[in-house]
């Protein structure tokens, strides 16, 4: 008997606890649909997200949380955002396949400005990634085409697979792509020509997201298996796996510096682990929440968590929770210019790009008005103006 309202009493605190945790953080809730990306700027003055809403929303990360910016280029769900290391470009993309390119630093009018629309993929995108070397965009989507886009000679290396792209990474070294496919549980390494080096096996449900260590050594991974594995690039193998989650792993993500994963579950726990160690060092539990994405702040101090209450149709949104981390300052690299080779140049590279086997029709230009949402903005926010833009368009 005393067994039994010893359990009672300890999930009656147990619940307190959780809840406890819960209230004391503040959830910032501004899009209309659950959110499905979520990234802070590199400098990390701004937190940019993407939802089901079709919208992006660009927040001022410090006390007053402002929104500053909504932007309304896609039709479908925004499902994928990225930046360049120097944090003066952003892209992002979604259900329309369209991936859009911004100009992204602080003006009087906006943050971010559209530059280009490209359409290289023949469906959703599913992942972004903008390369290190900050001169190639990188696409993943349900078309199973994995795209390497070169902004300067302005031309595509796709690499064509069967199944549509659920996860994907890039070395830093730009030499090797990582791609999982929906409904399969390997994640695969082609090299840059396209070419399958090794599998990477031992998941038992579907790869939802893929790092690549900075060192080049390892690869992380995330799972529906609820679990996340690491694993040694150089022997395909598995050499390590954390098994906190009782559900799928949603989302992971790595400090600026490779010390630190944290990842998120549909099972409202997030945890904060040490790399070289191997070692949970912190975890939080969202009670009675679901986590869609996550990100870590440049400077080691917060994760932005963007979850959806269970069962719920109210608003999605994220909170802001602290990781107990020492603050290390932020260091950006020089900015990079884009400087697009011209016609003479091209000519050059085009025996090269034959061998390549390429195929990629001249890019076209054309004045687009895309379908801006035409909402008033509020007292603290600015909606990005409707602009005569570029659209590129790819087979």
């Amino acid at each position: 008997m005393r067994s039994f309202y010893f359990l009672v009493s300890f999930f009656i605190c147990s619940t307190f606890i959780a809840n406890a945790q819960i209230d004391s953080l503040e959830y910032q809730s501004h899009h209309d649909d659950d959110i499905t990306v979520i990234e802070y700027s590199p400098d990390g003055k701004y937190l940019v997200s993407g939802s089901w809403d079709e919208s992006i929303i660009i927040q001022k990360n410090d006390s007053t949380n402002e929104v500053v910016q909504r932007i309304h280029h896609n039709r479908g769900a925004v499902t994928s955002i990225s930046f360049s290391r120097d944090g003066y470009r952003m892209i992002a993309g979604g259900q329309d396949g369209k991936l859009n390119l911004y100009h992204f630093n602080d003006s009087f009018l906006s943050v971010a400005n559209l530059d280009t629309t490209l359409t290289i993929n023949q469906s959703q995108i599913n992942k972004l990634i903008y390369g290190p070397g900050m001169r190639t965009l990188f696409s993943a989507g349900d078309d199973g085409r994995f795209i390497a886009y070169d902004m300067v000679n302005q031309r595509t290396i796709p690499i064509k697979t069967s199944r549509p792209i659920s996860a994907a990474g890039v070395a830093i070294d730009r030499m090797s792509y990582f791609i999982a496919h929906e409904n399969r549980t390997e994640i695969v390494q082609y090299d840059i020509m396209g070419r399958k080096m090794k599998s990477f096996g031992g998941h038992l449900d579907q790869v939802t997201d893929i790092l690549v260590t900075l060192d080049r050594k390892h690869i992380i991974t995330s799972s529906e298996d609820k679990t996340v594995r690491i694993w040694e690039i150089r022997s395909g193998k598995e050499i390590f796996t954390f098994s906190d989650h009782t559900w799928t792993v949603t989302d992971i993500a790595i400090d600026p510096h490779g010390k630190y994963l944290v990842s998120g579950g549909l099972d409202g726990h997030v945890f904060l682990y040490d790399l070289k160690g191997k070692e949970l060092i912190k975890s939080f539990n969202l009670d009675k929440f679901k986590i869609n994405a996550l990100a870590f702040s440049p400077n080691n101090t917060s994760i932005a968590v963007a979850a959806q209450k269970d069962e719920s149709s109210d608003s999605a949104g994220y909170f802001i929770l602290k990781t107990g981390l020492n603050y290390r300052p932020v260091k950006l690299p020089k900015r990079f210019q884009v400087k697009k080779k011209s016609k003479k140049n091209k000519s050059k590279n085009s025996t090269k790009d034959q061998r390549l086997k390429l195929r990629s029709q001249p890019i076209q230009s054309k004045r687009s008005n895309l379908n801006s949402k035409n909402e008033k903005p509020k007292s603290n926010e600015k909606v990005i103006k409707k602009t005569d833009q570029i659209e590129i368009r790819i087979d």
